[in-house]
């Protein structure tokens, strides 16, 4: 069985096997600072949801394996909702009885065994990135510095520009250089207007806007002084629009997946807007699979086609910057492949993720129910994407993280929302503005 982090399809079958794997691209998950290890197992636990989405994801011939705090009652109960809401959605999904289950903390040996033991299972293993959290299943040095480098924030901003990519003004330095003359300077020429980034870690985590050195430095205190910093200058908003795209990368061919916009609600990234709101010209579109054709150079290529997420940013006047390249799955490819499988009669959709009450979860699901795609016919839908099995807690109630989307009236799904369920249900959903 092959492993790597391919491009879902239908000419190969695949044994998905996804957890948080960010962290351990960069760093010893034996000598991780307190922040990091919250912050890894923060991802590892968010990653739950993306288990559940590649049931709607994959196809009758693939095999999922989920974190064994599915087998809950509650959850389990839950996760068999979600399986039919899946068939009811579309034709061709993984089927229950594929279904493994592992546990949190030793899930890839526990994935490994399930390989070992049943060889012959699957084509691939497919994987969220390959990483040193999942060598086990992959074996292959090679990949995992092709990986490293492809991924690295540092590598890209370093290299892409030699390639013909437009990326921002960005410097790289260290926690110790921050006193220096070119930290000051830099933050001086962009007017204290800058991004701070940080290798390692997904989801926004280690990307923060700072106004100063002061604040740069409170930020990385806990890190030691090699501790690899990027300052980037910050692109006005009224002046960009942030978007990103999956690529596919295989040996014959770069395509665009997907294109989408990112979402914000309070500063954090909650999701995306996709549908014919969303485009790129053919200049754009041109640009991009050149970022393609940068990950290939370096490596990044397989015969059954790699995910390879961009992030960029569109200016008015129709300029492209490119901030990142994430060789691996991304958080928008899920929805978009769901998306793709569905008829959602040309409305935009907005997939987002949320939190709700782990004593409303059923009253959650029966919203879903209720205005499922396909079946509902009001000026909205809801496509489940996935679900936390882990307790959040806040203020002292536990919560789960939900991921969901809504296609069509965005402000009619609010009101829905709002008239429907109890306000501990998709708690963020209120300030999220699709077309802001």
């Amino acid at each position: 069985m092959k492993a790597g982090s391919y491009f879902p399809g239908n000419h190969y079958s695949s044994l998905y096997a996804m957890a948080g794997d960010d962290c351990s691209l960069f760093f010893d998950l034996e000598e991780l600072t307190e922040k990091q290890q919250a912050d890894h197992l923060s991802n590892i636990e968010l990653t739950a949801m993306l288990q559940v989405a590649l049931a709607c994801v994959g196809h009758d011939r693939d095999h999922l394996a989920l974190y064994d705090e599915y087998l809950e009652p509650g959850w389990q109960k839950m996760l068999q909702r979600y399986h039919n809401f899946f068939c009811r959605m579309t034709s061709d999904v993984v089927p229950m009885e594929h279904f493994s289950y592992h546990p949190r903390d030793t899930y890839y040996q526990s994935v490994a065994n399930h390989i070992k033991d049943n060889p012959a299972l699957t084509d691939v293993a497919n994987l969220y990135m390959s990483s040193g959290s999942n060598k086990l299943i992959h074996q292959n040095e090679e990949l995992l510095a092709i990986n490293r480098n492809v991924n690295s924030k540092k590598h890209f901003a370093e290299n892409a520009p030699a390639f013909g990519i437009q990326v921002p003004d960005t410097l790289v330095t260290t926690k110790a250089e921050l006193a220096s003359k070119p930290v000051a300077d830099f933050f001086s020429k962009h007017q204290n207007k800058i991004i701070l980034k940080l290798l390692g870690l997904a989801g926004a985590r280690n990307v923060t806007a700072v106004e100063g050195i002061t604040a740069t430095k409170e930020y990385v205190a806990e890190y030691d002084d090699d501790m690899v910093i990027l300052l980037q200058e910050r692109l006005d908003l009224e002046s960009y629009t942030e978007m990103t795209v999956d690529l596919v990368v295989s040996t014959d061919d770069i395509r665009i997946a997907n294109t989408r916009k990112i979402l914000f609600a309070d500063g954090l990234w909650v999701g995306n807007l996709i549908g014919n709101a969303v485009s790129v010209t053919e200049e754009q579109a041109s640009a991009l699979l050149h970022v393609g054709e940068y990950a290939r150079h370096h490596g990044y290529v397989t015969d059954e086609g790699s995910n390879c997420g961009i992030d960029f940013f569109i200016g008015k006047d129709g300029s492209l910057i490119v901030t990142e390249i994430n060789a691996r799955w991304t958080g928008g490819l899920f929805p978009a492949q769901i998306l793709s499988q569905i008829d959602v009669q040309g409305r935009d959709a907005v997939p987002f993720f949320d939190m709700v009450l782990i004593e409303e979860r059923e009253a959650y699901v029966d919203f879903i129910e209720r205005h499922l795609v396909g079946e509902y016919e009001g000026a909205f839908a809801m496509v489940p994407i996935g679900f936390g099995c882990f307790p959040v807690p806040v203020e002292g109630q536990d919560y789960f993280y939900s991921w969901q989307m809504v296609v069509g009236d965005f402000d009619a799904f609010k009101q829905a929302k709002n008239k429907e369920l109890a306000a501990s249900v998709m708690i963020t959903a209120d300030i999220i503005q699709p077309y802001q």
